[in-house]
């Protein structure tokens, strides 16, 4: 299609600084929710941006700065390879003071990038048309949407913040209008006390072992999060509770937990020099020897949070490979604690303090456990025939007035 043609169709009209008219035009695509600005840029290749606004009237206000900031007059951009963006971008995400594993978090997210388009040189070279064909292509090779959606949120977040924002090697982000796959909502999934009496059970006939049961029951018993539990220090037991240190958490915030008092007598009886778990290592290695697989205790590498967070992550999944228990995760000890605190009428913003999260988030766990509540509440009165009764006299009192229960006039009246 020619310019002409394309401006023709235009309906709206940015004008910049130096007096130059640009012609514009708004659409609606399918599944997206924002309206996108239609133009022609500064060397006259159509381009189409997000307005990131659902009303026109403010979709048309955001269109101009979207036109001006692409016609702004901005120095070239010297093209920067794959290898020298990366070092540049864990170098000062590390001077940002971001965890390690929210810097390796991206640059796995960027190593994907770089395997699915082989032939980029640079950041620069990835256009939005190819950040759509990264969430096909990582559909397509069979990941779950979650999966997917938070590659593409990590790479959005890289691009908008890093290459474009700090580092200045990147003048747009191609993610940035991307939609995230869509997946069924899942309902909270509660662990029940038998299934968490079989998983134990299990453990203890495999290994014969009381420390990784142990830590399960803790995790149990105050709700934390099983990367904060295996990297709990030592001089943070005291006072029957178990505090987890600003580093370690996941809000970047200092979280106290009181303990029930028998498992705080065991953890205390147990903890190391530094570690509360650190005996794990020695533990699973004198298991091995005992057991005759000399080779197995020689392999056991030295206590680390990571390696014991690994370590029981795959015992877990062992468990569910071999068994046909009903599958849950170690985070659903998490969520059971908090569908727990619900139940005894603690209020989101208090369960939010003590399990060290937002008020949202327990918000949203609540709400799942209030939709069974009131499904079981409509469907008990149904059954009672508390319904139907209201029902009937609604039907009665409007047949007598002459109307639906909708307001509107009711056809037998209108023929009498």
């Amino acid at each position: 299609m020619s310019t002409s043609k394309r401006t023709r169709r235009s309906s709206e009209v940015c004008t910049l600084d130096d007096g130059r008219r640009v012609r514009f035009s708004l659409k609606k695509r399918a599944g997206r929710p924002w309206l996108f600005v239609c133009f022609d840029g500064p060397g006259g290749e159509r381009k189409e941006r997000s307005t990131r606004e659902k009303n026109r009237k403010r979709a048309q206000e955001a269109a101009l700065a979207v036109i001006r900031e692409a016609y702004r007059a901005r120095p070239k951009l010297q093209s920067v390879s794959w290898d020298e963006a990366v070092k540049r971008l864990n170098r000062h995400m590390k001077a940002e003071g971001l965890r390690p594993s929210t810097v390796q978090q991206y640059a796995l997210a960027v190593g994907t990038l770089r395997k699915l388009f082989p032939d980029t040189e640079g950041p620069t070279d990835v256009t939005p048309a190819m950040a759509e064909e990264f969430k096909a292509r990582r559909i397509e090779q069979g990941l779950a949407p979650r999966t997917v959606r938070g590659n593409i949120e990590n790479l959005r977040i890289v691009y908008g913040c890093w290459f474009r924002g700090k580092l200045k090697i990147a003048d747009e982000n191609p993610f940035q209008d991307v939609t995230v796959p869509k997946e069924d909502e899942k309902p909270a999934r509660i662990i029940e006390p038998e299934e968490q009496k079989a998983l134990f059970d299990w453990l203890d006939a495999r290994w014969d072992w009381r420390l990784p049961i142990l830590l399960l029951e803790v995790k149990a018993a105050i709700g934390c999060r099983i990367g904060e539990l295996c990297s709990a220090r030592t001089d943070a037991l005291k006072d029957g509770r178990l505090t987890f240190v600003a580093e370690t958490t996941k809000g970047r915030q200092e979280r106290s937990c009181l303990l029930p008092a028998d498992l705080f007598k065991e953890l205390a009886a147990i903890a190391g020099p530094t570690y509360v778990f650190e005996r794990f290592a020695d533990e699973l290695r004198a298991i091995h020897r005992r057991r005759g697989r000399p080779h197995c205790a020689n392999s056991v590498k030295d206590f680390s949070p990571s390696r014991m967070k690994a370590w029981l992550q795959d015992e877990v999944a062992c468990y569910f490979a071999t068994t046909e228990a009903k599958r849950f995760k170690l985070h659903n000890f998490r969520g059971t604690a908090m569908s727990r605190a619900r139940m005894a009428g603690i209020t989101e913003d208090d369960a939010a303090i003590a399990f060290g999260c937002n008020p949202s988030t327990m918000r949203q766990h609540y709400l799942e456990l209030d939709k069974v509540a009131v499904a079981d509440d409509v469907f008990t009165r149904i059954q009672q025939g508390d319904i139907k009764g209201a029902r009937g006299n609604g039907r009665a009192t409007a047949q007598k007035n002459g109307t639906h229960s909708s307001g509107r006039k009711s056809r037998v009246s209108k023929t009498l």
